[in-house]
């Protein structure tokens, strides 16, 4: 019996020698999933340490482990693509997709041409690890109104400027007038690529109906239609959505004219010295031929028919309008329709952006001055 014990005790004394040695060759778990994490990313080392005192977190750490192990897979098949085979798209070392952020829109305050349409410009930034593909971009109107435009003050028809022709532009969205665009929803197609990392930049033309102010399309329109509008830009298959803040423009032009005292008491000035220019002209025809001239103040002719018919001057290269034949009534015309202007533009809502809320602050300005400049002109 004492053999046996003695035989016993040494068998079970061998094994545990054997299963120390073992033990002590074999790290933890924990230990070699650290290491392994390393090269994934050397900066986690606090957590490193913490993963070494609990495996759970070695778990988690080994899940990230054979993620990266994926990616590298992913990265080598990229580099020797199988024949026939779809190469993947580029894959942050997080595993990251696409994340697209705005970083500014704007609108220039004058167009190359004043009746061109509005361009906005829209810059972006792919934060993500994978490429963005835009797809299409909405346009919400989140309020459009029409104002009087402020127009010149003329004696006469100007018919020699030029046809407006409309410049080309990346992509082009159309909106509905103003009466009909509150809370319209505009899609446009679009097609862009913006790499991990990468920053991207492109136009859209803003297009609405412009309504005329007389016969010639290059002549001063009716009105300006003011729109208040939030891109949002829509990327991948998901449809993620990129908003910008709310943008304000002006169409035609990105042009709002307000009315001033300065600019009122110029227009005024300008057009009776044109007035004089045309009455002289006509005096001089007149007296060529020997007839008697007009009485242009105390008793100025109010038509035509007040004149020989055959007058050069009334129509070598323009013909004179009503403004011409009762200046009087045209100013006082025409300072109504500053105060009408400045009337609608000092309703528009409060804070707008994009200097609309200097426009408002301009046209109450000059709603206060309108009664001195009636006096000054009667």
């Amino acid at each position: 019996m004492a053999s046996l014990i003695a035989v016993g005790g040494a068998i079970i004394a061998a094994v545990i020698g054997a299963w120390a040695a073992l033990h002590a060759r074999r790290p933890r778990r924990a230990d070699v999933e650290a290491v392994d994490a390393m090269s994934v990313d050397v900066g986690r080392q606090h957590d490193l340490d913490v993963v070494r005192r609990h495996d759970e977190d070695a778990r988690a750490l080994a899940a990230e482990l054979l993620a990266a192990r994926e990616w590298a897979a992913r990265e080598q098949a990229a580099v020797h693509p199988a024949p026939h085979a779809q190469v993947p798209r580029a894959v942050s070392s997080s595993g990251e997709g696409p994340r697209v952020e705005p970083v500014d829109i704007s609108v220039p305050e004058r167009q190359a041409r004043w009746m061109d349409p509005p361009v906005v410009d829209l810059k972006l930034l792919n934060r993500g690890g994978e490429s963005a593909v835009l797809t299409k971009m909405v346009v919400e109107v989140l309020w459009a109104r029409r104002i009087t435009a402020f127009g010149d003050l003329l004696p006469y028809v100007d018919t020699s400027g030029g046809v407006w022709l409309p410049p080309s532009a990346t992509y082009d969205v159309e909106l509905p007038v103003p009466e009909k665009a509150h809370r319209a929803r505009i899609t446009v197609g679009i097609s862009q690529v913006i790499g991990p990392g990468e920053a991207d930049r492109f136009q859209v033309r803003v297009n609405t109906e412009i309504p005329p102010g007389s016969g010639y399309l290059h002549e001063t329109p009716g009105a300006t239609s003011l729109y208040l509008l939030r891109l949002h830009v829509v990327y991948n298959a998901d449809s993620r959505q990129v908003p910008f803040r709310p943008l304000a423009v002006a169409c035609p032009g990105n042009l709002l004219q307000v009315p001033t005292k300065a600019a009122i008491e110029k227009r005024i000035a300008e057009f009776r010295a044109k007035v004089d220019e045309l009455r002289r002209a006509i005096d001089q025809e007149i007296s060529a031929r020997g007839m008697q001239l007009p009485d242009w103040i105390a008793k100025p002719p109010r038509s035509p028919r007040d004149l020989p018919a055959d007058l050069a001057t009334l129509h070598r290269g323009h013909g004179v309008n009503g403004n011409f034949w009762d200046p009087r009534g045209a100013i006082e015309r025409f300072l109504d329709d500053a105060e009408r202007i400045c009337r609608e533009i000092s309703q528009l809502p409060p804070d707008l952006p994009d200097g609309l809320d200097r426009a408002v602050a301009m046209a109450r300005t000059t709603l206060g001055q309108i009664p001195a400049l009636r006096r000054a002109a009667s």
